[in-house]
């Protein structure tokens, strides 16, 4: 099964120039983590995403304004992208790899198609329960550096608590 027949299509996004706290509204609104960022209306080329994770920590934990803050100042432009006849189980690899749940996807130009997630990839129902396991599992471990941070947060807690 092709990533087209899962995917999200012509899903709601923002540009650079748009406030953060646009892009808390759709999210808010279409009860979504994540918006594509794209460099124009008309072309919908995708130039990065912002994440509710990117407003939380780059925003709302720096104690910035989300009415002035623009999406470009946050978003992340280190992309994972798919392309609409990119296989289902191809996909949910990457995601297992790059430990993330949602995944742009583009044309040849970089144009947005659409978004997809796990849990389309899920419904699809498509995959093997085991590789779904897997892969949830997988995306779920945390990252060195999270665990360095929790391991960090233990050794205060510790502390406060003699």
């Amino acid at each position: 099964m092709n990533i087209s027949e899962a995917m999200t299509p012509d899903p709601a996004c923002c540009t650079r120039g748009d406030s953060v706290q646009a892009a808390a509204i759709i999210m808010r609104e279409l009860s979504v983590g994540v918006v594509p960022v794209i460099d124009s209306d008309d072309s919908q080329k995708l130039v990065g995403v912002v994440t509710d994770r990117d407003l939380c920590m780059d925003v709302v934990a720096e104690g910035k304004n989300p009415a002035d803050t623009k999406v470009g100042d946050c978003m992340t432009t280190e992309l994972i992208t798919c392309h609409p006849n990119d296989d289902i189980e191809q996909v949910a690899h990457m995601m297992q790899q790059n430990q993330i749940r949602r995944v742009p996807v583009v044309d040849d130009d970089f144009h947005l198609k659409g978004i997809v997630s796990m849990a389309d990839i899920v419904l699809c129902g498509d995959l093997p329960s085991e590789e779904i396991d897997e892969t949830m599992r997988d995306i779920s471990e945390p990252t060195f550096e999270e665990f360095q941070h929790l391991c960090a947060l233990d050794a205060i807690s510790i502390e406060e608590q003699k």
